[in-house]
């Protein structure tokens, strides 16, 4: 790394602990730095201070998941993030890297296979589950949504109230209902207003072009 800071953003003072001690393990070069909210680690490196990695705990609470690493990569696309979050599966993991993730470390992981990952952080190597590299074929986060939720995001995009949308497409407010919190469990979030945050740079109507699916939620 060219590049002498890291951030972490983290607000478990255990972890943050057993970040610190490890990092310095493998890389005692490294100046680091805590926070522990999203906002104040947006200000360090709006700050120009020469930041080379950013350890981002998608569970803070002003992060909004993997919307505030959607929102670190948009502005800054040359300064690799690792997620630290709870679980390492297959959807989590590939979610993570749609939107930009470097790599991923499980938070319940022993200090042994953190601190690997931290070294192979540190030497620029790719940090993924072998299980879960092995199936990376899909780097759009919409993939796993169906034609019929596409549809309902169409609406959403132009504004839609989940009334209009449901008069639109002729079915029942409920099952709108029912297919927008089957998208926001796929994409990670837990709001319409995140949904749309990470949807902006897709292409919903050329998605549904493509997809024949059957329209399952």
């Amino acid at each position: 790394m060219s590049a002498r800071n890291l951030v972490l953003v983290q607000n478990n003072p255990l972890m943050t602990l057993a970040l610190r001690e490890l990092t310095k393990r493998v890389a005692p070069e490294l100046e680091f730095m805590e926070v522990d909210s999203f906002v104040r680690a947006w200000g360090i490196l709006a700050g120009g201070l020469g930041i080379s990695l950013v350890l981002l705990d998608t569970t803070v609470p002003d992060c909004g998941g993997v919307v505030g690493l959607y929102h670190l990569r948009q502005q800054w696309p040359n300064v690799p993030v690792i997620v630290i979050a709870a679980n390492a599966d297959a959807d989590s993991v590939s979610r993570a890297v749609a939107f930009g993730a470097a790599g991923y470390i499980e938070r319940s992981a022993s200090c042994e296979v953190i601190e690997r990952a931290l070294s192979s952080i540190v030497q620029r190597k790719t940090l993924l589950p072998l299980q879960v590299a092995t199936k990376l074929g899909q780097p759009n986060p919409i993939g796993a949504i169906t034609p019929a939720q596409l549809r309902v995001l169409q609406g959403v995009k132009r504004g839609l109230r989940n009334k209009q949308i449901a008069f639109e497409l002729g079915l029942a407010e409920r099952t709108v209902k029912l297919y927008l919190s089957s998208i926001y469990r796929k994409l990670g979030v837990g709001s319409r207003t995140q949904a749309l945050i990470l949807l902006q740079d897709f292409a919903i109507a050329s998605e549904l072009q493509i997809r024949e699916e059957p329209d399952v939620a």
